[in-house]
């Protein structure tokens, strides 16, 4: 079993993160914080390499497996699950057309 953390401690950190990976990506840290949370309520085992390690520890699709809807650009509110379904069958009748 790893480490338990104090939730001020995952706090502060997810907050840190989240501003200076949304500074370098020129996008914004409150929707970074939340993609972290939403991804680690369904991956909570990645708490402990985010801890120690970073944003970096995270798989590279991170953002796209959390569990938060958001507001798109026409201000529909989406679910992730939604969109990666939609992506896949986006991929399958692509493969299907070739």
């Amino acid at each position: 079993m790893g480490k338990r953390y104090d939730a001020q401690e995952v706090i502060e950190r997810i907050a840190a993160m989240s501003s200076a990976f949304a500074a370098q990506a020129g996008v914004g840290a409150m929707e970074t914080a939340g993609s972290i949370v939403g991804y680690l309520a369904e991956n909570p085992r990645d708490l402990e390499p985010l801890m120690n390690g970073g944003i970096f520890e995270l798989p590279a699709d991170w953002f796209q497996r959390h569990s938060l809807t958001w507001h798109d650009s026409k201000g529909i509110v989406r679910h992730p699950a939604d969109v990666r379904r939609a992506r896949q069958v986006r991929d399958l009748l692509k493969g299907g057309a070739a």
